[in-house]
């Protein structure tokens, strides 16, 4: 364990943004060490099994999907997709997103990392921040056997929930209302061919029911994961309703409610719905979908009123192609656009901390409020800020002018 004593770039979560972060600091040679809670890496895309990689596409009503992203997303997005077999998908709303396979992200993100030598380090807890003169010189982390302390030069928080500014006890984003959590579990035996058409039978089958008073208003929050029926197998995705507070036990309850709920809706389609009369559980995601958590106070809060106005920035890090999409407890999804065929962008300020001079921010975590985190959370728009983080994080350590990796990064990311 020596070699976590001191890295240049640390790099905490192992998410689509944290492992963006981490290859963009190792390929302009820094040393590299990433941490990740969970014993596999992908985040939310693997731990929840989210299933569609969206915002890498251009907001059009086109038939054909046109990266919005270049550089590493790009990179990223044609290794999973070419390793998923998948092709991009879009729906009559002019969104386009990229189904993958849960087992291929987790080996793209290790390969990536591996390739560029990356010290991993799973099942990683951090413990404490500590601060002088407003850099953070050193991290306390949490493995299985020990706690080690870390110097560092230049820390990337991926976390999704502003570990490193909690541990700090510095300026976070938070929210009296969370957007609503989700939970992704997958049917096998499923006698239906037509994903379409299964949505269709899914839909009238539990709006009927809910009319009836048969099952609780609930049930009216569910949805087929786009490009997920294969071999007779399909995945849902539930709107959990329990609200999502951070309060103790919270997290706990929401698991609980979710199995619960996919208990009784498995149940009721198994006797109702002849598409399902034969269907059985295959699996069910390790965790719940938070879609969003605190996040860490920037030099420069994103706001609702850029994204929906397209607004562009001199000093943009990164392209979001993806509409405000609120779940909100007790209601199906709302979505809320700009116009087709443009984009708004994310500022590298958003990615800078307000106090702090070596840290930056990614993924979840970028500085924005709650109606713009709903757009820029999606994966491509992780998997650019990520990257962007991970060259503001070395410019940092080498000293390098921040308008000269900003042209860097708009150069070859966008």
């Amino acid at each position: 364990m020596d070699d976590i004593q001191h890295t240049d770039v640390l790099v905490v979560g192992g998410g689509a943004a944290g492992v963006a972060a981490a290859v963009a600091a190792a390929r302009n040679g820094s040393k590299v060490t990433l941490l990740e809670r969970n014993a596999y890496l992908g985040g939310k895309a693997t731990a929840a099994e989210v299933g569609t990689v969206c915002g890498l596409y251009a907001f059009s009503r086109s038939e054909r999907s046109e990266y919005i992203v270049k550089g590493f997303a790009k990179e990223f997005a044609d290794a999973l997709q070419k390793g998923s077999g998948t092709t991009p998908l879009h729906n009559n709303e002019g969104l386009h997103y990229l189904p993958y396979d849960i087992e291929v992200f987790k080996n793209n993100c290790l390969q990536f990392l591996s390739e560029n030598n990356v010290a991993v380090y799973l099942n990683t807890i951090l413990e404490k921040v500590n601060i002088n003169n407003n850099n953070i010189e050193s991290v306390s982390i949490k493995t299985s056997e020990q706690i080690i302390q870390c110097s560092v030069k230049s820390v990337v928080d991926c976390s999704g929930d502003a570990a490193i500014s909690r541990a700090a006890d510095l300026e976070i984003i938070s929210s009296d209302h969370y957007q609503a959590a989700a939970q992704v579990f997958s049917l096998e035996n499923v006698h239906e061919e037509n994903e379409a058409r299964l949505g269709m039978i899914l839909m009238k089958a539990l709006r009927y029911a809910i009319d009836e008073k048969k099952v609780p208003d609930f049930f009216d929050r569910v949805y087929i994961v786009q490009g997920s029926l294969k071999n007779n197998c399909v995945s849902l995705k539930l709107g959990i309703p329990v609200s999502v507070t951070y309060l103790n036990g919270n997290l706990e309850e929401i698991n609980s409610s979710a199995h619960d709920f996919i208990k009784d809706l498995t149940g009721f389609l198994v006797k109702n719905v002849p598409a399902f009369k034969n269907a059985f559980i295959k699996s069910i995601a390790p965790e719940a979908g938070i879609r969003v958590g605190t996040r860490s106070m920037g030099k420069y809060i994103l706001t609702e009123e850029d994204i929906l106005s397209c607004r562009k920035f001199d000093n943009a890090i990164a392209n979001g192609s993806w509409p405000i999409e609120e779940w909100e407890q007790h209601k199906r999804v709302k979505m809320r656009y700009f116009n087709y065929d443009d984009y708004y962008q994310v500022p590298a300020t958003c990615l800078q901390s307000k106090t702090i001079q070596n840290l930056f921010m990614a993924g979840r975590n970028i500085s924005a409020t709650d109606a713009a985190i709903a757009s820029a959370r999606v994966m491509g728009t992780c998997l650019q800020t990520g990257c962007a983080a991970g060259f503001l994080a070395v410019a940092n350590a080498l000293g390098i002018g921040e308008q000269d990796v900003i042209n860097s990064i708009q150069n070859h990311q966008l």
